[in-house]
């Protein structure tokens, strides 16, 4: 009996590490924004990599765009804009593991730097 718990457990393992285990997938997510122009994009649950989900993000926000956020699994990204008393824009963003502290997060830092009526304007959540 002992034995064949122990021929059925070394099968299970074998079997699971030639079928790959059941790894998680990993998915990933980006901000990108134009500080000129306002322009903006947000991706999240891109499985292929980090810098395919940067080429997401850049190409939604079109031209002359960065990369200001990069976050994983189980994480969201928040995106907040604003007007500055003198007309320029402010931004903010933030990641955490509730979409709520991210958007909180992005609003507070939008205002820190001047922004008068900070909104979220992206969030997503990876996973």
């Amino acid at each position: 009996m002992k034995r064949n718990r122990l021929f059925f457990g070394l099968t299970l393992v074998m079997l699971l590490v030639a079928c790959g285990g059941g790894d998680a997938i990993n998915y990933y997510g980006s901000i990108a924004i134009n500080k000129v122009d306002g322009k903006a994009g947000i991706v999240a649950n891109n499985s292929t990599g980090q810098p395919s989900a940067n080429n997401d993000a850049l190409n939604q926000c079109a031209s002359k765009c960065e990369t200001v956020l990069e976050y994983g699994n189980g994480m969201c990204g928040a995106l907040s804009r604003s007007l500055t008393a003198g007309g320029l824009i402010a931004f903010g963003w933030a990641s955490a593991s509730v979409r709520k502290t991210a958007e909180d997060n992005a609003i507070s830092q939008c205002i820190k730097l001047n922004g008068v009526n900070c909104i979220v304007s992206l969030s997503m959540c990876n996973g």
